[in-house]
């Protein structure tokens, strides 16, 4: 199979150039994309399947991908297939491996907060979110995503995506006034 896969994403983008990024990112990736989704889901045929879905969506995101081997873009890979293979996992179980407990429902105005803090600190603060805040804030201000590009990487709908936001603002709102940031 890889090679015939390979065709099938190839043929699912238009451009010379589009076709070239997936295949680079294909032969980078694939192997590091397993092995997470392996982790996450200990099973070797969920696995390709989870990293068969992640391609598919890649396809669609290409233009936010820039250089192939930068941290920029293993990250976007690793949120993506960390992503949909929570979603399998989750599916597999048919019970949620989050619950939130409600952090309060004050919306941030805009993203004041996060202008008024060293940038390295707020890095720190965001690696140290649980996974699903970290990556709907590394999707939207670090990749600048808009809410229906982020609902197609996480398979959520919009409201979701704006309510996760939300959460995750809150949480690193917690995380400042700990620091005395905020």
């Amino acid at each position: 199979g890889g090679i015939f896969l390979l065709l099938y994403y190839l043929s699912l983008v238009d451009t010379e150039e589009e076709k070239s990024k997936l295949e680079n990112l294909y032969y980078e990736y694939k192997a590091l994309m397993k092995y997470i989704a392996f982790n996450i889901l200990g099973d070797n045929g969920l696995a390709e399947d989870a990293v068969h879905e992640a391609f598919i969506k890649l396809t669609r995101h290409l233009d936010g991908i820039g250089e192939i081997k930068s941290l920029k873009t293993k990250a976007f890979i690793v949120i993506i297939i960390r992503c949909v293979a929570l979603d399998m996992l989750d599916k597999e179980k048919r019970n949620k491996i989050y619950s939130f407990d409600d952090i309060g429902n004050k919306a941030i105005t805009e993203d004041t907060m996060i202008e008024s803090i060293e940038l390295k600190e707020l890095c720190s603060l965001i690696k140290a979110l649980p996974a699903i805040h970290r990556d709907i804030i590394e999707l939207k201000v670090y990749y600048e995503l808009s809410d229906k590009e982020i609902c197609d990487i996480l398979g959520i709908s919009r409201q979701a995506v704006r309510k996760r936001l939300q959460r995750a603002r809150n949480a690193l709102k917690q995380s400042l006034e700990k620091l005395g940031v905020y």
